[in-house]
């Protein structure tokens, strides 16, 4: 930390002393001009004690007057550096963003900002920030430093670290179609065995509906070493419809998983145990074995390997039991304010029993999400999700056609962090299935605005 913290000032400095530097970008990084007569005595007295490094009594002055001063460009620096040297980062946080939003080309309070992160070890933020920096092409001696903490934040990445968190989500929004059903009134007897049209009741055709739902998220890791660690994680998921309760849904999932790393990989094999209700009776369990190689490359990115193995049983129909197997390779970017990953996906599902193999089937498909940083406090994105599958067998009990769907979805959405524990979501979607069976072919679009709180 030490090295880190002289490497920081060595930084500043040659910032601050390169003249080249400072006339090239004069428009840009000139360090504003401050009116402080208005404010004249708590402002020298403050900076006094800065230029001291008196920081506990300069921040303990600063915080006294917060409440009448925050807003004040020279106040909000003097008050963040302060705030910083006293390890009160979340005040010194929403200093440098406040001047950030006047001057959002100036280098020092990039600097700071990115300084803040890493002590919050909030290292992907402090490496959009430390990038910024050198989005702004400084001279080389401020780029080979910048790009010494950029190596450390790599190496802090890859070391385990104790984590423990917990969040909260609660959401209100439209479904138009909660059972992803047909809005045809009838099936056609050219796809059936049945020598005329099945006409289909309420329940079984797309049916829309409000909703409410809450999400509770709790993840911890433990080190076992410097290169190992197990981490437990819990998740439950309620959702409740406002026009009808037959397709309320409650989900749980339970956890376990031991990770180490081997260079710049990253291994974890984990066992996963999921209990899902349906209108309030047990629907589905399900316990699978995971395991994971995530590749951290040099450039920032990574590359993840995952393979899901395990077995689904429905409580409601024995028959339906099924082995499934799943495979994702993903590759996310390296942290910027624009982040974005590629994931394909193939899997294949093997009814327990032959007289269910229509309900077998093997899918491959696609997921692009991209996201971008607007502000300190703002980001959005929007994804693109291809799927195809294929069933094993005709249902022979009721069609004459073998199903095959291709689906897509696309989703836009927004958050706001009020600060670093809450902050709301408007999230939309749309989803077309296309089959060849008129039962499962199926338009969907929803619409959700949500509250979250970490902790």
């Amino acid at each position: 930390m030490k090295q880190l913290t002289l490497l920081f000032v060595m930084l500043l400095n040659m910032l601050t002393a390169s003249n080249a530097y400072t006339e090239n970008r004069s428009a840009q990084l000139e360090a504003p001009t401050f009116s402080n007569e208005k404010f004249s005595n708590p402002l020298e007295a403050l900076n006094i004690l800065v230029k001291r490094r008196q920081f506990k009594q300069a921040y303990e002055l600063a915080h006294s007057f917060a409440e009448d001063l925050e807003g004040e460009p020279y106040f909000d620096f003097l008050y963040g550096m302060a705030a910083i040297e006293t390890a009160h980062y979340d005040d010194a946080l929403f200093a440098f963003e406040r001047l950030l939003l006047l001057y959002p080309n100036q280098a020092r309070y990039r600097l700071e900002i990115a300084r803040i992160h890493f002590y919050l070890r909030n290292l992907r933020r402090a490496e959009v920030e430390f990038n910024r920096i050198l989005m702004q092409n400084p001279p080389d001696t401020v780029k080979r430093n910048v790009q010494l903490f950029l190596d450390s934040i790599a190496d802090l990445s890859r070391m385990v670290k104790p984590r423990l968190l917990f969040s909260m989500d609660m959401a209100a929004g439209w479904d138009s179609n909660i059972n992803s059903a047909t809005n045809e009134s009838f099936l056609p007897k050219e796809e059936l065995t049945f020598p005329v049209n099945i006409l289909l009741n309420d329940d079984s055709r797309e049916t829309g509906s409000s909703y409410f739902s809450t999400l509770l998220n709790f993840n911890y890791l433990s080190p076992i070493s410097k290169t190992t660690s197990y981490d437990v994680s819990a998740t439950y998921t309620k959702r409740t419809n406002s026009k009808i309760d037959t397709f309320n849904l409650d989900t749980a999932m339970l956890e376990a998983g031991y990770g180490f790393y081997t260079g710049a990989i990253k291994w974890r094999a984990a066992a996963r145990y999921q209990l899902v209700n349906l209108d309030g009776m047990n629907f589905l369990n399900s316990a699978s074995g995971i395991g994971q190689a995530t590749w951290l490359l040099k450039s920032g990115a990574n590359l993840n390997f995952a393979v899901n193995y395990g077995d689904s049983s429905y409580d409601s129909n024995t028959n339906g039991d099924m082995t499934q197997r799943q495979f994702n390779l993903t590759y996310s970017s390296a942290v910027k304010n624009d982040n974005w990953f590629f994931s394909f996906l193939f899997s294949s599902d093997t009814a327990a029993k032959n007289s269910n193999k229509h309900s077998g089937k093997e899918s491959q498909g696609f997921t692009y999400y991209r996201s971008s940083l607007l502000n300190q406090r703002t980001s959005q994105y929007w994804m693109v999700n291809i799927l195809s599958s294929k069933h094993s067998a005709i249902n022979t009990a009721f069609y004459n056609k073998l199903r095959k769907d291709n689906l897509a979805t696309v989703g836009i959405g927004w958050r706001y962090s009020f600060n670093t524990n809450v902050s709301i979501r408007n999230d939309y979607s749309a989803t077309v299935s296309d089959s060849t069976l008129v039962a499962n072919s199926y338009d969907r679009f929803k619409a959700e605005f949500g509250l979250t709180y970490n902790f």
